[in-house]
């Protein structure tokens, strides 16, 4: 549902039932949500593993540069409750 990102700011939402209107949000949310999975199980637990880093890279680095994406890691499961608490509130029928 990436089609709705793309939509101009302005978007008039005139004439679209309260129905679409929530199908509509309910799509720009779910693409948000699907963005986080694929950021935080994708990207950032790949590299939370030492094979996804030359061999030569100083242990003391790695666990370093783990400590941080377990920082990114923990605010992207943040901002994923941030966006399912969106849903529940705009996106489903009241």
């Amino acid at each position: 549902m990436f089609w709705v990102m793309d939509a101009p700011a302005d978007h008039n939402l005139d004439g679209v039932s309260p129905a679409g209107k929530q199908e509509i949000i309910g799509g720009v949310l779910a693409s948000a949500l699907n963005m986080e999975d694929d950021i935080s199980g994708g990207v950032y637990q790949d590299y939370m593993s030492r094979k996804h880093w030359p061999a030569q890279l100083d242990e003391d680095v790695f666990v370093e540069i783990r400590k941080r994406l377990t920082v990114l890691i923990e605010d992207t499961k943040k901002h994923k409750k941030i966006l399912q608490a969106l849903v529940r509130e705009h996106a489903r029928d009241k």
